[in-house]
């Protein structure tokens, strides 16, 4: 008995490669629920970064430090001094 298997037509057919992450997807889509959603937060996160990066860059650049009681916050410059100075460096007077 020499049978030959029949040939398979068309394409050979594996397993969904994932768009987003390159590997195998077992979504009938072909592409994971993780990598849409990753894909789809993508401009969100981008926006969101650029706020934190203000916001530090923001921070770095204020003259301002974590007040404790024996400190005080001149309106002007935000500058923190201690609470017996009565004119900040930046000309601001404290005293009526």
């Amino acid at each position: 008995m020499s049978q030959s298997k029949p040939e398979k037509i068309g394409p050979p057919r594996g397993p969904k490669i994932c768009p987003v992450c390159g590997k195998a997807s077992y979504s009938p889509a072909g592409v994971h629920p993780q990598c849409s959603v990753k894909q789809a937060d993508l401009e969100r996160a981008k926006v969101i970064k650029a706020n934190q990066e203000k916001a530090e860059k923001k921070k770095k650049n204020s003259k301002a430090t974590p007040a404790t009681r024996w400190q005080k916050q001149c309106p002007k410059c935000k500058a923190s001094l201690h609470v017996r100075k009565k004119q900040c460096d930046c000309g601001h007077s404290f005293s009526e």
